[in-house]
């Protein structure tokens, strides 16, 4: 229905085009040839007016739909930057994680206790805060950011255990590392619907794509 609304002045301006021209070439109801081209005229006058004010909707919705892309691809970059930022933190996380892990299969003295606070996987508060207009993201991105929250939530609920006292061996490490990878991975897969483009400048090496550098980070260490 709505796609015919779109076209229904278009359609008519058709419709009285092929009119008028029937009148001017069969002039039906034995009209003469003075009211044949009046009754035309009139036709092709209405066809005009019904042009023009399809050609100013389209334009309308060309601008309407350029706008929103617009802000959909701002929306996209400050995303970016937020998982950019929080993508550091989580492989620093990992990186500490898994050389306690490397410490402890090598039987040296790892700490039972650490404090994990500096390395919670850090919030989204922008993302968090857009509401609705997440929306215009599409299904795959939206999925896709429910489910990195849903697991840096659970992460950071382990992260919060050790900090609190529970034990950290080798164990809760492993799982904390597994955890971690798994974040990054969904991340990298957050980032191939909002910034697939999107480089990171690590230090002494040159930009790579977001998406590459979190795959190889998210790898678990070898055995």
């Amino acid at each position: 229905m709505n796609r015919v609304m779109t076209y229904i002045d278009l359609l008519l301006f058709v419709v009285l085009i092929a009119s008028g021209l029937y009148v001017v070439a069969c002039r039906p109801w034995s009209v003469d040839q003075a009211a044949a081209a009046g009754l035309a005229g009139a036709l092709f006058g209405g066809a005009a007016l019904l042009l023009g004010n399809w050609i100013n909707r389209a334009n309308d919705r060309f601008k309407a739909a350029q706008e929103q892309a617009d802000q959909i691809e701002k929306l996209k970059t400050l995303i970016a930057a937020e998982l950019v930022d929080m993508s550091c933190g989580l492989m620093s996380a990992k990186q500490l994680v898994d050389a306690t892990i490397i410490t402890l299969r090598a039987g040296g003295p790892v700490s039972e206790t650490l404090d994990m606070s500096l390395y919670r996987p850090r919030l989204m508060p922008f993302t968090d805060s857009i509401g609705p207009k997440l929306l215009a993201l599409g299904k795959e991105a939206i999925d896709a950011i429910a489910t990195l929250r849903s697991n840096l939530a659970v992460t950071r609920q382990s992260m919060d255990e050790v900090t609190a006292g529970a034990r950290f061996g080798l164990l809760k490490a492993t799982s904390l590392s597994n955890g971690l990878g798994h974040n990054m991975t969904i991340m990298a897969e957050v980032f191939t619907h909002i910034a697939p483009t999107r480089k990171l400048l690590l230090p002494d090496a040159e930009p790579e794509l977001v998406t590459e550098v979190l795959k190889r980070a998210a790898q678990p260490i070898l055995h």
